[in-house]
């Protein structure tokens, strides 16, 4: 454990030398909204191959019941949002995010949200929902994780190396990126990196069927959207293709189809509200947003959004399975902002 994970730990461990209670009821910390974020609640061991993506649903569960528990008022984003900007927030407000919008949302994560009357925002990205198939990269990097031979021969694939090395994530990433960089080059559609990933899968002895009939690493299809919708679910933004395109016209068209599908699939009302994909910020993304009629836009970076915040870089707590429950209790409660942490980085997982 390095020295700054120590002094952290150690203040975790006395509640920030007793002043977690005080920092929860200040003005301070009344006057701050705690966007949480998530993405996947696992419907296996997802979490495995990628545990900054997906939490197993007793974790989940346990967050909730937290929150539940501490005197958190949750709030609904738009409706935090509004408050926070006229100073009205209620005591230690919490709105609770998603992010493109998993298979595993109607199962492991609604019930928990209607158990304790807790409003929440899914972030969509809509491709994937009408191409209702695993995401690439995502099951790519999950079968090299999961299959038993950690060495393979290839014998499928003459553009990829000889022999395929799975033992280190070191090397399951970079064989992810070379089969991307190919898929792209050859700017594959859907299906046929779907193909390819059936065909890659077969090559090292993974059954891919059976890991798409678990319907791992899948987004809600248009039927689930709407019953999340109707479930009093606020679905928004987060572009068609999970892309965020450094082309002004090509950026707002990725808006706007986002949004006109999900005004289609939820039938509710025009979406306002963004996340960026991946995390992946430019100063350029903010005029664009604005033209297409975007209000807000929130970040995977760490923090409490305030009143004075950029509206469109609004920060969250990206919630992941190495989080310990202690500190996820110090976001609640504000201390956490007083605490050593080293400096958030975007997400690295564009399922584009």
């Amino acid at each position: 454990m390095n020295a700054l994970r120590q002094i952290k730990q150690a203040l975790l461990a006395t509640h920030g030398l007793g002043l977690a209670p005080m920092i929860a009821r200040s003005n301070w910390r009344q006057q701050r909204l705690l966007i949480l974020c998530y993405h996947g609640i696992a419907e296996g061991d997802e979490h495995g191959s990628h545990p900054e993506m997906f939490l197993p649903p007793e974790v989940f569960a346990r967050r909730m019941e937290i929150v539940a528990r501490s005197g958190c008022k949750v709030v609904g984003l738009g409706e935090g949002l509004r408050l926070l900007d006229k100073g009205q927030l209620p005591a230690r407000s919490v709105a609770i995010t998603f992010d493109d919008g998993w298979a595993d949302f109607p199962r492991h994560a609604l019930p928990v949200l209607k158990k304790h009357g807790f409003p929440a925002t899914v972030y969509l990205t809509t491709y994937y929902c009408l191409f209702n198939r695993p995401l690439f990269r995502f099951a790519l990097a999950h079968m090299m994780w999961k299959v038993p031979n950690k060495v393979a021969e290839n014998r499928a694939f003459d553009w990829l190396p000889m022999q395929l090395d799975f033992q280190t994530e070191a090397n399951r990433s970079a064989l992810v990126w070379q089969i991307d960089g190919y898929a792209k080059q050859q700017n594959l559609t859907g299906q046929q990196k779907d193909d390819l990933a059936a065909a890659f899968a077969e090559a090292i002895g993974f059954d891919y069927s059976a890991f798409c009939k678990q319907r791992l690493f899948q987004l809600i299809n248009p039927d689930e959207v709407a019953a999340v919708a109707r479930a009093g679910i606020d679905i928004q933004l987060h572009t068609h293709r999970h892309r965020t395109p450094l082309d002004r016209d090509k950026f707002v068209a990725e808006i706007r189809q986002n949004r006109d599908l999900i005004t289609q699939m939820a039938g509710t009302g025009s979406a306002t509200h963004f996340c960026y994909p991946s995390g992946a910020l430019r100063p350029d993304f903010i005029p664009w947003l604005k033209e297409a009629g975007v209000e807000s836009a929130t970040t995977c970076l760490n923090g409490l959004a305030t009143r004075n915040a950029d509206p469109f870089l609004l920060p969250r707590l990206l919630d992941q399975y190495r989080i310990t429950d202690t500190e996820f209790e110090s976001w609640l409660t504000g201390l956490a902002e007083f605490l050593p942490r080293r400096k958030s980085q975007p997400l690295d997982v564009a399922p584009e």
